[in-house]
């Protein structure tokens, strides 16, 4: 977690003590603070579930992180169902999976193949995650055409809620299968240098100097974990033991009532702030609730892919993605079942088609096992061409 993130966390009292002594006629000032606020939370969310991953395992740690990684999306999803901001949720559904895979992983690559020329990763790892986004487009597609045929919203929703269903039982079998996966490395080094030397071999001999440093830092690193996140013992250095585990179960608690409160007065301004500046609330929901609420995953996969750490660039895009799609989407669903705004997963055709282009072009990019400049520059230029598409529309 940057440092600077530290003194973005003051932002957190600011807009409910904004909204305690003004009320609602500062909602400009409430959206600034606590969309800024929530870039600094989600980052220490995810560390406190880092660190408490050291107490509990990997197994455990893993299902925090599956809980609590996408924390802000989860927590202004629900939100914003309460004041049946329908379409908010759904663009902030896609803005997110759209925003991981095409501006995040984007971003990693341009940066990463500008300093490195070109860089690796396992293309049997890239080859899961485009299975899984591809079972999400799949969870998204069946209930729109579903819908042109069936007119009775009783059945749409019904379908909906069988496909969500669906879909958190593959995702739980696939947080199983990284988990163990996780864990047999843990428990074989060996494995793990020998993966480590596999993905080596298809570096030139021009990137020698870049072969000796993978190998010599393999016993040290990780796997990522399978929510895209990276393990609290990988990014600690050796010896230093993270904070006691009620300090960080403390302070998880206090991050997730602060996202909580601070969510629901940036879902209170979103319309009076759309009005305010002639946005729709598809944009903002699209396009600014992702950047804000993965600024921290943002941040850190950019970071990784400038020091040459590529594949774990693609796991937190990819992960993060999936997380959304296959996990916070469907339990949306279910949880607007006990609400007076039902959610089913029937998108706009050209949300749909975002979320296909993303999937598509993760699954070509992550073919050969290897990335330059270039594919970064590309995934980049989709996502403007849809930022450009979706502030013109109307809402």
């Amino acid at each position: 977690m940057p440092r600077w993130f530290y003194y973005l966390l003051i932002l957190a009292v600011f807009a409910p003590i904004i909204s305690l002594i003004w009320g609602t006629q500062q909602e400009m000032v409430i959206f600034i603070c606590s969309a800024l606020s929530l870039i600094p939370l989600a980052a220490l969310i995810g560390r406190t579930t880092e660190d408490l991953e050291y107490y509990v395992g990997p197994t455990a740690g893993g299902l925090l992180n599956a809980t609590f990684g996408n924390a802000p999306e989860l927590i202004i999803g629900i939100f914003a169902l309460q004041d049946g901001l329908i379409s908010v949720v759904k663009a902030s559904l896609t803005g997110s999976v759209i925003s991981n895979v095409l501006l995040v992983l984007g971003g990693a690559l341009a940066l990463g193949g500008w300093r490195w020329g070109r860089q690796f990763f396992s293309s049997r790892d890239a080859g899961q995650y485009s299975a899984m986004l591809v079972l999400a487009l799949a969870g998204f597609v069946i209930p729109f055409f579903a819908s042109l045929v069936l007119k009775d919203q009783g059945r749409i929703q019904a379908i909906s809620t069988g496909i969500a269903v669906i879909m958190l039982v593959v995702y739980v079998l696939y947080l199983a299968l990284h988990i163990f996966h996780l864990h047999w490395r843990r428990r074989n080094p060996t494995l793990r240098i020998a993966e480590k030397r596999a993905t080596v071999q298809q570096r030139t001999i021009s990137d020698t100097a870049r072969e000796q440093e993978d190998e010599e830092n393999a016993e040290e690193e990780e796997a990522p974990v399978a929510t895209g996140g990276l393990s609290a013992r990988a990014r600690e250095p050796e010896g230093v033991k993270p904070p006691l585990w009620w300090l960080s179960a403390s302070l998880l608690l206090i991050a997730t009532l602060a996202t909580a409160w601070n969510s629901e007065l940036l879902v209170g301004a979103i319309e009076p702030v759309a009005h305010q500046l002639g946005w729709s609330t598809v944009f903002i929901g699209l396009v600014i609730i992702p950047i804000i609420g993965n600024a921290a995953e943002h941040s850190s996969a950019l970071i990784i892919a400038y020091r040459d750490r590529i594949d774990l660039s693609m796991a937190i895009a990819a992960g993060s993605s999936i997380q959304v799609a296959v996990f916070v989407a469907p339990i949306l669903v279910l949880i607007s079942l006990f609400g007076a705004h039902p959610l089913n997963l029937v998108f706009q055709p050209l949300e749909l088609v975002l979320l296909a282009l993303a999937a598509i072009l993760f699954t070509f990019v992550s073919l050969d096992g290897e990335s330059n400049w270039l594919e970064g520059v590309q995934l980049l230029a989709i996502y403007v061409m849809a930022c450009v598409v979706f502030f013109i529309l109307p809402g």
